[in-house]
Order: C-alpha cells, then structure tokens, then sequence
C-alpha cells in the first residue's frame, strides 16, 4: 500500500515539475513573443523623420522634462538602436528627447522659407525670461522651454520679434522679452531708401504689339534686365517686404530693389521671366482687361491698377487727367473692391493710372483697405525713404530703349 503512495507521490511529482516546465517555457514564450511586439510598436513610431501627434513635453539627457512641443511640429531624429527599453528619442542636432508614444512617422519635413536670411540682423538681441515661447509665422506655439535665451534680432512687428532657431524663422512675443540690449551682429551697410521700377508691357515684337512702344519692352530688354539683377544678387522685395522696410521691422543690404509692372496685356511673358530669374515683381493690374487667373507663379505678386478706371483725359488736372481724379466716390469704392475680388486675397497695394492721384483718392484707398499706392518719381528719382506718405510711393519709369548699362547706372 505504501509502495503505491509511494508510486503516485512519484508520478505527481513527475507531472507538477513537467508542468511547470511547460508553464515556464509558455511564460518565456510569452515574454518574447511581448518584447517583440513591443520592439515591434516602438520601431513603428521612429523614423529619419516624424511629427508630434500631440501636445507633448521635451526631455533633457537625464529625462528631466525642459519644456512642451506643439501638435504637429516636426523633427529630424538621430540614427539609435531600439529595444524594448528605449522610451524616447533623440531630437537630431538637439539637446532634447521626446516620447515615442508622441511622435508619428512622416516621409520629409515641410520646408519652410528662408527668406529671413536675405535681411541684415539689427545690432540688438532679445533677452528672454525664464519661460519662453516660440510661434511659426501664422501665430501658432511650437514650443514653450523652462529657460532664457538670447537672440539677435531680425524682424521687429509690433507685439513679436523675428529671431531664428533651428535654422528657421520663429517669433517670440514681447511678452517674453526680458529685455533688450545693444550688441554688435553685424557690420554690414543696410539701406534707409529703397528705389522701386516700373516697367509696363513685356512684349514679342515678331508676334506681339504694342501701342506706346516708348514703355513697352520687347522681351529680351526685360530679360536682360532681370538677368542682370539676379546675377549681381541684388534683393528683389515682395510688396509685404517693402511695406516692412519702410515700417523699419527689418533691415535690408544696399543692393536691393523693388520691380514692378503697370497694366497686364501679355503678363504671362513678364511672369516666366521672373520665374527663370527667381526675382520678385509686382504686376498692377486693370483687372476689367486681363485676367492672371490661371496664371500660376512663385515670383509675381498681383496688385490693383484698377478694375476700370485706367481711362485717361476724363477729368481735369494730373498728368493725363486720369479718370481717378474726378469719378464719383461710390463709382470708386466699387471699382476697387471688384478689383480686390478679381485679383485674389490680400491685394493691398495700388498703382495709380497715369500716376494721376489727389487727396480724395488717397482717402478712398485708404478707406478700401490700401496700404501702399504708387505714384511717379516726383523729382526723387524714384526713391521712397521711411518718412514717405505710403499712398505716394515714388517710382522710376523704365523705357523700352533703356539698356542693361542704363539699369545699371540707375541700380549703382
């Protein structure tokens, strides 16, 4: 009987260890089959490149949180091997980490503009308080660090500074300015006037014409001359540019100019030369006459001539008695605000027809939501300086026999 027991104890025990045998060998399994599947989820976050899916914190070397990103930003990752330990990951170039849980793989980063390096630092910079801040150009947080910095300043609006980190441009309120102070960025000679030319119709003489060939370019002088100012690296400012120079929120280098064009008849011959060129130009366009809708560009930027009052000798006074002058205020509000319509968000800017304007006209525009307007050089050579009315920006006429060698006259 003894024996027996003795037989079942044995064979108990025999099964309890095999059991636990499998069971340890099952647990095991499970273990690996989880650290792979972890491995697995921790490799699908990382990438050369990703994107924040949330508000998340930032994280110094010692996983010490130093501050918050925003939903969407975006980074470059350093190269590292993951296991199933690996909680964060580096920020390539950075001093900090983010939680992979956080991030979501992209294919690349969005390029943002480099514009902001073509302006000339001012001799100052920002201090920081102890919290700072920073925004993208539409006003939106992409970080928020628990530190100070310091930056030389490149753009001054009116609540916010224009500064670069991370080689991009980012904006810091003036609510997190501790304070200024002067500092020696940069001794390059920035410009205190700004010259604007005004070209009018570029036209092929073989199969294109021209009334007033006196202002009318054959495509080749045009070409040639915005060949000239892109190889001499000259700074070709946008509207929104020279609204910013003349306001003194950025410094620009002396070789700078502002190119514009009055009318619109063949436009799309000035548009792909600017776009060979990659200069910046400013086409003032009777909207009633010619239509740039299905026009697409980079370079040209499309402002008010008018919808319909490019009609000249209709009124007394001014250089051809533009019909701005004397046109009922009703009539003129309408028109410029069926041009506004016509030519596309933000138009801002108008040239006058015939460089006729008055009082009254600047009113109107101003009332229209017009910031700048253009009128001739008036003895300035087409100069326009900070203290100039914005609705009487001076221009330098073009003329269709006007060389390379005269442009560069004009430009030195």
């Amino acid at each position: 009987m003894n024996k027996k027991i003795y037989i079942l104890l044995f064979i108990l025990l025999i099964g309890l260890g095999v059991g636990c045998f499998y069971k340890d060998e099952f647990t095991k399994k499970k273990k690996e089959e989880n650290r792979i599947l972890l491995i697995k989820e921790i490799k699908g976050h990382y990438n050369n490149y990703i994107k924040v899916n949330q508000e998340t914190s930032l994280y110094d070397e010692n996983k010490k949180e130093i501050g918050k990103v925003y939903k969407d930003a975006q980074f470059s990752l350093e190269p590292m091997k993951i296991d199933e330990n690996t909680k964060y990951f580096k920020v390539k170039e950075q001093k900090y980490y983010i939680s992979y849980k956080d991030v979501t793989p992209i294919d690349h980063l969005t390029t943002y503009s480099n514009r902001y390096k073509s302006y000339i630092v001012f001799n100052e910079e920002i201090h920081t308080k102890k919290k700072t801040s920073f925004y993208d150009e539409n006003g939106n947080k992409v970080y928020e660090f628990n530190q100070s910095f310091s930056f030389p300043i490149i753009i001054k609006e009116e609540n916010q500074y224009g500064i670069e980190y991370e080689n991009r441009l980012f904006y810091i309120k003036k609510e997190d300015v501790k304070e200024i102070v002067k500092k020696k960025n940069t001794e390059e000679k920035t410009r205190n006037n700004i010259r604007t030319l005004t070209y009018h119709t570029i036209y092929d003489p073989k199969t294109q014409t021209c009334t007033n060939t006196v202002i009318c370019h054959p495509i080749e002088q045009f070409d040639a001359h915005m060949k000239y100012i892109s190889e001499n690296h000259y700074l070709t400012l946008t509207m929104k540019e020279l609204e910013m120079f003349l306001d003194q929120k950025i410094q620009i280098p002396e070789k700078s100019i502002v190119i514009t064009l009055d009318d619109g008849k063949y436009a799309i011959n000035a548009v792909k030369i600017v776009e060979k060129y990659k200069v910046n130009a400013t086409y003032f366009i009777i909207s009633s006459r010619y239509d740039i809708k299905e026009i697409n560009t980079t370079y040209m930027n499309f402002q008010s001539h008018s919808y319909n009052l490019h009609n000249n000798y209709k009124c007394p006074g001014g250089e051809q008695g533009g019909q701005l002058l004397c046109e009922s205020e009703e009539n003129i509000l309408k028109d410029l605000k069926k041009s506004q319509e016509m030519l596309g968000d933000d138009v801002f800017a108008f040239a006058y027809p015939f460089f006729d304007w008055n009082e009254r006209a600047k009113t109107l525009l101003s009332k229209s939501g017009f910031r700048l307007a253009f009128i001739g050089q008036y003895d300035t050579d087409g100069y326009s300086n900070f203290n100039t009315d914005r609705l009487m920006l001076r221009r330098k006429t073009i003329f269709s026999d006007d060389n390379v060698n005269v442009l560069a006259s004009y430009l030195n």
